[in-house]
């Protein structure tokens, strides 16, 4: 049956049908394991809170799907339109409402990029502490839909320890408000951390209640370390963490990452035999705090250390982390994973990796955030594949296989999507899983939100 979409009135929105722009919301292209994306049946570009209510209802009483999106960064394919489904475009719900330094927070629409805020209230001495890789170029609304992390994720906690407070509209276009302003709120069920990383598939967020954080006092310190493998690291991990130097930071790459970077920078990272690389900062440092890191790396086993409270310098290491995806991407198209383990378990992580073997020419990499045991497993593809070889797919089943054995989680900050939801039930359990569907149901009953992601 052909549905009307005269039928759907939008009070500032507009109503896209152009077959070229929807095949472009048909798709994420971040997300590299899928090539043909799907053919929506419209998008809705919202300029308000009454348009994003209007479309869900108009959805729910014709039963259609309904993905959100905004920067559409997800590599999970999260956010790409669904056949015969509608999109909501958020991107021009970007307005920061409200900064209010007294009560250290900030209420913003669901387009707001994480970068352009950040840098709003830098100018008042405060920071917006969520930095995922992405954070020039993703929304909010995305951080917050995905709980996404970062580099800083060790001492600030992911998105979901930043978000206070929520207005979000439901399946049927009622809009209900979760949370508030205050840091503290045990009235009621948490309903505030429960939409924070559903992926869309319980309500459409169009407003946010997010803390600022006081940019810290003093320099920060800067480090760079090198170790003989990655179980010696893990041992540096480990003794800065427990040294009462609370590091912000925390970065891992091993031989392969560092390869790519050496052939990028061209800097001289492996000169010594190092396959295993710690780039770190403190980012609030008392004095002495250079010294004892050095001693800490030295007796870790460390190779090379070089650590500096000297800006220039410090921004030229945290470059290197920065440019990780660049420098890899430079072998093929990367699909781009993301686990977590427990510490104690990050060498048995990267040795697994390690030892897997390929027939398609690829190379794989493995980095991430060391501090809280969440690193990514990379392969670059050939650049012309279509869709994922079979021997690569094979390889990141083994690497979640694997990953849910050591307690881990097959998804720590950039979601499940439409690519992992096979492996919720493995990692959560029949039953867990089952009351997972519950919550969506009960929020959801016609099951248009989002539809085949999360769950």
């Amino acid at each position: 049956m052909t549905t009307d979409l005269t039928e759907l009135t939008l009070p500032n929105g507009e109503l896209i049908m152009n077959a070229d722009r929807l095949k472009e919301y048909g798709i994420n292209k971040f997300t590299q394991e899928l090539n043909n994306g799907n053919q929506p049946l419209a998008a809705v570009k919202a300029q308000s809170v009454a348009d994003v209510q209007a479309v869900m209802k108009f959805a729910n009483s014709h039963q259609l799907p309904v993905t959100a999106r905004a920067a559409a960064t997800s590599i999970v394919n999260s956010s790409a339109g669904l056949d015969g489904g509608l999109v909501l475009d958020l991107s021009a719900m970007n307005r920061i409402l409200k900064i209010s330094i007294p009560d250290q927070i900030a209420i913003v629409e669901p387009g707001v990029m994480n970068g352009d805020l950040d840098q709003a209230v830098r100018k008042s001495g405060y920071f917006f502490a969520p930095d995922p890789g992405s954070k020039p170029i993703s929304s909010i609304g995305g951080n917050i839909a995905t709980n996404a992390g970062g580099m800083s994720s060790l001492k600030y906690g992911t998105t979901k320890q930043s978000v206070y407070g929520l207005k979000v509209v439901l399946a049927d276009g009622t809009l209900v408000k979760l949370g508030g302003p205050t840091f503290k709120n045990n009235t009621g069920y948490d309903l505030t951390d429960l939409f924070v990383g559903s992926e869309g598939t319980l309500g459409i967020i169009v407003e946010a209640t997010v803390r600022l954080m006081p940019l810290p006092f003093g320099n920060p310190v800067t480090g760079l370390a090198t170790f003989e493998n990655m179980k010696q690291l893990s041992i540096g991990v480990q003794k800065l963490s427990g040294s009462g130097l609370y590091p912000s930071m925390m970065e891992a790459l091993n031989d392969t990452s560092i390869e790519a970077l050496d052939r990028l920078e061209g800097t001289n990272l492996a000169g010594d035999g190092a396959s295993a690389l710690l780039i770190f900062q403190l980012d609030s440092a008392a004095a002495g705090s250079v010294s004892a890191s050095k001693k800490l790396l030295q007796a870790a086993g460390a190779l090379q250390i070089s650590v500096t409270d000297d800006a220039d310098y410090a921004q030229k290491i945290i470059k290197i982390r920065q440019d990780y995806y660049q420098a890899e991407a430079a072998y093929g198209r990367l699909v781009v994973e993301d686990v977590a383990v427990p510490l104690s378990k990050l060498p048995d992580l990267a040795a697994f990796v390690e030892k897997l073997k390929f027939t398609t020419k690829v190379k794989a990499f493995l980095g991430g955030h060391a501090g809280d045991g969440n690193f990514h497993p990379n392969i670059a593809i050939p650049k012309d594949s279509q869709g994922l070889p079979t021997d690569v797919q094979a390889a990141i089943d083994q690497i979640f296989e694997y990953v849910i054995s050591l307690g881990g989680t097959i998804s720590s900050e950039h979601g499940i999507g439409q690519l992992k939801n096979k492996w919720v039930v493995p990692q959560l359990g029949e039953a867990t899983a089952e009351l997972q569907k519950k919550i969506k149901a009960a929020l959801d009953p016609n099951n248009i939100l989002n539809p085949g992601r999360k769950l």
